[in-house]
């Protein structure tokens, strides 16, 4: 990447992109303004434009995932499913994203940003994106699709089962094991059962082992 490879007024955006492969290539211990400054192809000052720091930076790019992420998961909702296939659907798209942008993914949700509760944005998107899940948890208490127990309380136990996976995924644990099932056919599986724990009628499961 050098300073042909960015139009003129989007300096920012081409910093960010930059720190993306470089956490990609040498990783996050080893990235810093500088580096990415070189890899941009401006003056080492230039990030400092944008960003006071390296962890201003990082807070930036979980922004960016978060928001990216959230939209991901509403698009992939259907006005005339279920809530519980609604729940089914927003997890895969949520794994699919997870594993499409591993970098970014375990930034966002990793120990690298420092003192994330001083930066108020970066709450309001990670809570933005979790929104989509709840909302669609407390549609299916008031729909009687599903258990009626504390709408947190169930959301966050299904965020916790995918956002497990999702890891896992990533970190290649499901690659090193001996499975029956393809990569496709365990993320479906698992969707089904992270959704079938907090239905009030569980729906059949495993209908996609054999596809």
């Amino acid at each position: 990447m050098n300073s042909a490879s960015y139009h003129h007024g989007n300096l920012r955006q081409a910093l960010l992109d930059a720190a993306l492969l470089l956490i990609r290539q040498r990783g996050i211990e080893q990235l810093s303004l500088r580096a990415i400054a070189r890899e941009v192809g401006v003056s080492q000052t230039a990030p400092y434009r944008h960003f006071a720091d390296k962890n201003r930076l990082l807070v930036e790019i979980a922004i960016q995932t978060f928001n990216e992420l959230a939209q991901h998961c509403q698009a992939a909702l259907q006005a005339d499913a279920s809530t519980p296939e609604n729940i089914r659907l927003c997890g895969l798209a949520y794994l699919h994203f997870a594993i499409a942008n591993p970098e970014r993914y375990k930034l966002t949700f990793g120990q690298s940003i420092e003192h994330r509760q001083d930066y108020p944005e970066l709450m309001a998107a990670g809570m933005d994106s979790f929104a989509v899940l709840l909302d669609l948890v407390e549609q299916g208490i008031q729909d009687g699709s599903l258990l009626a127990l504390d709408a947190q309380l169930m959301a966050n136990t299904c965020w916790s089962t995918i956002h497990g996976f999702a890891s896992l995924a990533i970190d290649g644990f499901y690659q090193r094991q001996c499975l029956t099932l393809s990569n496709d056919q365990l993320i479906n599986n698992m969707i089904d059962l992270a959704t079938r724990a907090i239905c009030r009628q569980p729906p059949d499961l495993m209908k996609n082992t054999d596809q």
